[in-house]
């Protein structure tokens, strides 16, 4: 297409060395819109815009990949994939390992979208509970900021199919179909997803004798998933001085077993039996104790039982099953949250920290009584005197806020530890009425995918097939 010169257009310095143009045409609805934008090498470079006749030229090659990464950060993620295919030095430039850390560091500021995710999905297949994940499902502007997130409709929910979020770490998600027991690990932002082995073991066939699944991920230098795995442990009726668990690793697509033996007696909790993941680790609660702790990644293998703090209602732990606190990591600490049963208890909320995780040492850190409550909310404020809090979850970025559930008032709130203010954050929660810390989790919608580790397929050992032996006749002879 030849180029025509506007008639008020400034001759250009013969001194000057013209780049090469290249055409970008935008055209929409039969409307065509095309520009020029030359560059001349000169002390102080410049780009010109010259609207000629609906042009648009553009010297892309010669745009430096400074420039380029930053224009490329600064759009939205789904445009930044798009773009990989304009041409294969785009690809490069976007696929390269500190890209992702770059794009972190020019959206410093904006917020990740968080939600309370209610963890039963009811669907029919694991595609379905993928399209749930859509980040547009988060971002609807009709929703709260953080409301409790149902991703099943009270329609759906009378249906037998059922999957459950198990877990998340580092972008990457675990579910399972609870009949017949099935384990998926998922991207929510690619959707990518793989289907895990079934265990082989017969005996748990017959008897559903493992729970408390948990998934920890393994990372290298440029904060890259490189592995998972997921653990489940054995359901005991009985305490057992051991830990028994199954173990599914990406590295090498097989399920192992442990038996690993404990300092003393322990019985896992059946409801709400965990696990949290902390410190590259997955942790169980148990009776008397607190927490049993295994390090997937750990040789040899072992575990460890970590004590909960000190002075903490013991009796309300057995008497509602640990209902009333919340046990969980929070911006790379690990906290421990009470509320008190009965609204005449001398104190409403106290929390604990986690002062030396080796050592197992909890710090007091705060402890308020319900007259030290406020909050702007009328109705709330009118309330604070006698409702029934349980705790749901801390906010994975903000170590200032706790959220729990108001019973009386089948709202959300959120209780701020500086200010000693409840707000309402959800004023519908749904359709379940127990909801807790146990049937929820904190997800957040990363920023960037997570490329699933595709395990590799275990090559099937094939037996030879029995070979009939003869015996050898024996030759007597005489000589």
């Amino acid at each position: 297409m030849e180029e025509q010169q506007e008639p008020d257009e400034q001759p250009m310095n013969p001194t000057e060395t013209h780049f090469p143009n290249h055409l970008i045409t935008y055209s929409r609805k039969r409307k065509h819109l095309q520009f020029k934008l030359s560059t001349h090498q000169n002390p102080n470079p410049q780009f010109t815009l010259i609207l000629i006749d609906h042009q648009f030229h553009y010297d892309i090659l010669n745009l430096p990949d400074s420039l380029l990464l930053e224009i490329i950060s600064r759009l939205p993620l789904k445009s930044i994939f798009k773009f990989k295919c304009v041409c294969k030095h785009w690809q490069t430039l976007i696929s390269q390992p500190q890209f992702p850390r770059f794009y972190f560091s020019r959206s410093i500021g904006s917020i990740s979208p968080f939600r309370i995710l209610y963890k039963y999905v009811y669907v029919s297949k694991f595609k379905d509970v993928l399209d749930r994940f859509r980040p547009e499902v988060y971002n609807a502007p009709n929703r709260p900021n953080v409301p409790v997130l149902f991703l099943s409709s009270f329609e759906e929910q009378q249906q037998s199919d059922q999957f459950k979020v198990l877990g998340v770490s580092n972008g990457l998600v675990l579910c399972s179909l609870l009949g017949p027991f099935t384990y998926y690990v998922c991207d929510p932002i690619t959707r990518q997803f793989v289907t895990l082995p079934t265990r082989r073991d017969k005996s748990l066939v017959n008897h559903l004798l493992f729970f408390g699944e948990g998934l920890v991920t393994r990372v290298n230098e440029d904060n890259v998933v490189t592995g998972f795995s997921v653990v489940t442990v054995e359901l005991l009726k009985f305490r057992t001085n051991y830990l028994s668990l199954q173990m599914f690793c990406s590295d090498t697509g097989k399920w192992v077993g442990y038996r690993l033996p404990c300092g003393s007696s322990i019985g896992l909790m059946k409801r709400g039996g965990g696990p949290i993941s902390f410190n590259g680790c997955l942790h169980w609660f148990v009776y008397d104790h607190g927490m049993v702790a295994f390090d997937p990644y750990k040789d040899p293998k072992s575990c460890r039982l970590i004590q909960f703090p000190e002075g903490r209602e013991v009796e309300s732990e057995y008497k509602h099953d640990g209902l009333y606190r919340l046990c969980d990591a929070c911006c790379g600490k690990l906290r421990f949250f009470e509320v008190a049963v009965d609204y005449y208890s001398f104190y409403c909320f106290r929390m604990w920290d986690m002062k030396d995780y080796e050592k197992g040492e909890w710090c007091f850190s705060f402890q308020v009584t319900r007259s030290d409550l406020l909050s702007s909310d009328p109705e709330l404020n009118s309330w604070l005197a006698k409702a029934t809090f349980l705790p749901l979850c801390f906010h994975p970025l903000d170590l200032d806020v706790v959220y729990l559930r108001c019973v009386e008032l089948a709202c959300v709130v959120s209780y701020s530890i500086q200010n000693k203010s409840l707000d309402v954050v959800a004023k519908t929660i749904g359709v379940v009425n127990d909801l807790s810390w146990r049937v929820v989790i904190p997800f957040v919608i990363p920023r960037w995918p997570t490329p699933v580790p595709i395990p590799p397929v275990p090559k099937k050992v094939v037996k030879p097939k029995a070979v009939h032996r003869f015996r050898p006749f024996r030759i007597h002879t005489r000589f």
